[in-house]
Order: structure tokens, then sequence, then C-alpha cells
């Protein structure tokens, strides 16, 4: 397999899981009404990728479609907590930290080089994984779908361009490939960070500019004031 069909093939199953993990979680947030169901739709999705970290299935659709929902699950669960875009920039901001010094010197770290020494395949189960010559690896982590995926969802809910979300939040995962195929492997959060607080910042300025002059944004619409 030659490298630029790799990095084809890895830009688009990580671009694909993304995409996959935001539909769906914004699907099960918007159309559950009930709290009850709600719960009990996270908790069964969660349960699927339990299982899936008990057992270990061989097969790599099963681990990516269990890894999946788990995701998807983990999204639903935290999104709703995000109540305004800014939040949503300092969870992304904190995440980012964290991310990096896990890759840096913590648990990330000693999991990707027991994977690498083929001491443990962890590893495999904590990430969105693709076929390649008959072994399946590890692309992308699921906490990276997870983090993204919960900004996504809530930057959406909270009115945002699809548009403008979904290309934003790419960007910063092709980035991070990008870097990691060239670096040798990079935490991906900083760049999902970077792009999500240059989103929300542009959002910000637009709201602003198109309050009237003199009049917080906020205030804008209101009669009798």
């Amino acid at each position: 397999m030659s490298y630029s069909f790799f990095s084809v093939l890895v830009a688009a199953a990580t671009v694909g899981g993304f995409a996959a993990v935001v539909g769906a979680s914004h699907l099960v947030s918007s159309r559950t009404r009930s709290r009850k169901w709600k719960w009990l739709v996270v908790g069964a999705l969660l349960l699927i990728y339990g299982a899936a970290l008990t057992f270990r299935p061989s097969g790599w659709v099963v681990i990516d479609l269990a890894g999946l929902a788990g995701t998807v699950g983990g999204v639903v669960w935290v999104e709703g907590g995000l109540q305004t875009p800014a939040s949503v920039a300092v969870f992304l901001t904190v995440a980012g930290v964290v991310d990096y010094l896990s890759m840096s010197a913590g648990i990330s770290k000693v999991l990707v080089e027991r994977y690498r020494a083929g001491t443990s395949d962890l590893l495999m189960y904590l990430g969105l994984v693709v076929p390649v010559r008959g072994h399946a690896i590890p692309i992308v982590g699921l906490s990276d779908l997870f983090i993204g995926g919960a900004a996504a969802v809530a930057l959406l809910r909270l009115g945002l361009r699809p548009a403008a979300v979904m290309g934003t939040l790419v960007a910063g995962f092709l980035s991070a490939l990008a870097y990691g195929l060239w670096h040798g492997g990079t935490p991906a959060v900083p760049f999902l960070a970077v792009a999500t607080i240059l989103l929300v910042w542009r959002h910000s300025s637009g709201s602003t500019m198109r309050g009237t002059p003199g009049t917080p944004a906020s205030y804008q619409g209101r009669r009798g004031d």
C-alpha cells in the first residue's frame, strides 16, 4: 500500500467516523424528547462499548461499530452541559491541554508504546480502526471523536451554521492527521481547540456586528427596554 493511498484511507476514515458520531448524536439529542428514554439510549450505547472492551472481539467492523456506539453515548451524555459557544471553547481548551500531557508523558503515551511493542492490544479498542495489509490498526482515538463530537453537537444546538461547525472541526482533524503522519503521531484535541476557538471568536464578532451600534447584541429584539 502506497503512502498516498494510506493517507487518503486514514483521512476518509477519520472524517467519516467524525461525521457518523455527530450525525447520530445530533439525531438522538434532538429526537429523544423524554429524558428517561434519552438516558436509556445512552446507557444502551455505553453498554455495547463496555461489552466490546470486556470481550475484545477480533473483527474490525465489530470493533468500530461498538466504539462508535460508545462515543455517541458519551457525546449525548455530555453535550447538553455545554450551554454557550464560549463554554464549548473552554471545554476544548482544557481537553486539549489534558490530551497533550497524556500523549507527552501520560497514559496515552504508555498505551501507544505498549501497542507498538506488541504487549497490549487495548489501543485497538480505544480508537477507530481500519484494515491495512490484513491487520486492523487504530487511526484516531475515540476520545478525540468524543470531544470533537460533543463540541460539534453543542455548537449545532446553539445555532451555529452546520457548514461552519463541521468544516472547522474537520479542518482541525485533518490538520492533526497531516502533522501526525509527518511527525509520527500527535494529539488531535489541541488542533480541534484552536480551530473551534477561532470559530467561536468569529461567531461572537459577527453577532456583535449585527447588533445596533452602541447597544449590546443580547438586547436586540427586546421591546420596551
